[in-house]
């Protein structure tokens, strides 16, 4: 292969790995922002976003996240947590109380203050089980990091919620 046609070739690689690099990213990124918090998943149109549950050393907690509708409205019509009690085991889930209506493809946000609760079993650093219930029985669960609520990024709002 020739000089230039080695040249033009590398050139137009760079120009392809730069453009691929940069669909990675949108306006507005900010390089020192945290990463967003919290665990996510779908299922038949149901979401649940940046789920986490924040508590403090004797078991008062907060549930925060967002629950999203996509192609319908939707009710949920309840929440529970459950602490890890070893390897893939839970305890016994304490219910929320918490339900809400979603409207078709909107979201209803929790910043604890509905959502506040109390298991001295949670320990932050280990995982609990969230299981939010929507009508129709459809059943969303993840695992989800318990964060202290000292942590810089969530104390203002466990704060907040303990009122």
């Amino acid at each position: 292969m020739s000089k230039p046609v080695r040249r033009f070739a590398a050139i137009i690689a760079a120009a392809a790995l730069a453009v691929s690099m940069s669909a990675c990213t949108r306006a507005g990124w900010v390089s020192d922002a945290p990463p967003a918090a919290g665990v996510q998943t779908e299922q038949d149109g149901y979401k649940l976003r940046n789920i986490v549950v924040v508590a403090d050393e004797s078991g008062q907690a907060i549930l925060l996240g967002g629950l999203h509708s996509r192609d319908d409205a939707a009710e949920v019509t309840g929440i529970t947590v459950a602490a890890e009690e070893g390897y893939e085991t839970y305890g016994e889930p304490v219910d929320l109380g918490f339900t809400a209506s979603i409207p078709r493809g909107t979201s209803v946000y929790l910043d604890g203050s509905e959502t506040s609760f109390s298991n001295p079993e949670l320990t932050p650093g280990r995982l609990a089980e969230v299981v939010v219930t929507f009508d129709g029985a459809t059943q969303l669960s993840v695992h989800t990091p318990v964060m202290s609520a000292e942590h810089e990024d969530f104390a203002e709002s466990f704060s907040t919620a303990a009122g």
